[in-house]
């Protein structure tokens, strides 16, 4: 008796299921419908639900017309493998016609917001048609100099966009100048480099205004100094991190390298200089397999570290020394060779490879090495300092300390 309840249950629920299909209107007479459908007088809701719901029965439609195809195929019937493939170019043609877009679009830009955005959302998710681009004009010229590039984006109405500012470009400065801003017109600064501007309803272009100046850029300090003309004076930025060495400005665009601010003199329209900053950061000291509040006595024992190129500028030929200055203590091996860490990488004293991630010492490969002498008392604390140093004799230091068990 159940089961034959189940039975029931279960044809009631296929023929439910068919019935529903045989009223579900075709993806061909909904489009059919579409076609003959006045945009400019329908309402803009009834528009939506009539195209979402062709949308759903062309989806529907595409999966029946998909496992046809797959069965087709796989019985060697080459007509039905036909006929499934019409079906499918059949329905991909089923979808909003330029002059339609354009039609609504007119209709949508007449909104107040919030209606405004909700609509142009969903026009440009449901039609292949609307696409709006804003265009980046980067293009510069003079007497002596010509440069033409733009690029093009394009995103949603309304999604944030941010413009590049002047350390994404890397045109030379001595003939363009120094980027000033972006403007609806080339001749006025309309948004500020690395302004988030929303993504227009339309397609925009803005233009790369360029001045004559030279603008020294420190990210560490947050500083930006423009000198538009007459005398420049080539800052000298210090730091309240003892980590950070300044190594000078840089104009990535020329190469030119300020190292002494008495030689420099302007060239061309200017110049764009960046703060570099030689700075490592020393983390994690890792004391292998032991306790570092309880270390043994008469034991070999093995230390690590992890460290961080936090600077923008490559350090080459590292090298970490570890010392105590603790009459406990004998060092077995104190010098590591560590090679190049590039700006903005993590590694670790025996780390194949630097990543910009932090990493954890994994190993006893490559690691100091040291003996407690066992006369030390428990509860001994031992000083130790870790040293990094670069082939430019530049250095970072981090001390620590351990206990005796």
């Amino acid at each position: 008796m159940k089961r034959t309840r189940i039975l029931l249950m279960i044809g009631l629920l296929v023929l439910v299921g068919m019935a529903f299909l045989a009223a579900s209107p075709t993806a061909e007479k909904q489009y059919a419908a579409l076609q003959n459908s006045d945009i400019t007088a329908t309402s803009l809701e009834d528009l939506r639900k009539s195209i979402d719901t062709l949308k759903r029965a062309v989806v529907r439609e595409q999966d029946e017309a998909y496992k046809n195809l797959t069965q087709a195929r796989a019985k060697g019937d080459r007509d039905a493998y036909r006929e499934a493939w019409e079906n499918l170019d059949r329905l991909a043609s089923y979808q909003m016609t330029s002059a339609q877009t354009d039609a609504l679009l007119q209709r949508i830009l007449a909104l107040d917001e919030p209606e405004r955005s909700e609509y142009a959302a969903w026009l440009y998710q449901t039609s292949p048609h609307y696409k709006p681009s804003l265009t980046l004009d980067f293009s510069a010229k003079d007497e002596t100099y010509s440069y033409s590039y733009r690029q093009q984006i394009r995103r949603e109405p309304g999604s944030e966009i941010t413009l590049p500012d002047s350390s994404q470009i890397k045109l030379n400065s001595a003939r363009l100048g120094v980027l000033v801003g972006w403007g609806l017109t080339p001749d006025e600064v309309t948004y500020q480099p690395g302004e988030t501007i929303t993504m227009s309803y339309t397609d925009q272009t803005l233009y790369a205004i360029y001045q004559s100046g030279v603008r020294f850029v420190d990210e560490m300090n947050k500083t930006d100094i423009f000198f538009e003309e007459g005398k420049v004076e080539v800052p000298t930025p210090t730091s309240g991190d003892a980590s950070a060495i300044f190594a000078g400005w840089y104009d990535r665009t020329t190469g030119k390298l300020i190292t002494d601010p008495s030689t420099y003199t302007v060239e061309g329209k200017g110049a764009l200089f960046e703060a570099l900053w030689k700075q490592l950061a020393i983390e994690d000291v890792t004391v292998l397999y032991y306790d570092r509040t309880k270390l043994p006595t008469n034991t070999q024992i093995g230390i690590g570290f992890s460290y961080t190129n936090t600077g923008n500028v490559n350090l080459t030929g590292l090298k970490a020394t570890l010392s105590s200055e603790s009459e406990y203590v004998r060092m077995l091996k104190g010098e590591l060779q560590l090679g190049r860490l590039s700006a903005g990488l993590s590694s670790t004293n025996n780390s194949r490879f630097a990543t910009k991630s932090k990493q954890e010492v994994r190993g006893e490969a490559n690691t100091f090495r040291f003996i407690v002498s066992d006369s030390a008392p428990a509860g001994t604390v031992l000083p130790f300092t870790l040293t990094l140093t670069n082939d430019r004799g530049d250095s970072w230091t981090h001390a620590f300390e351990l206990t005796v068990r």
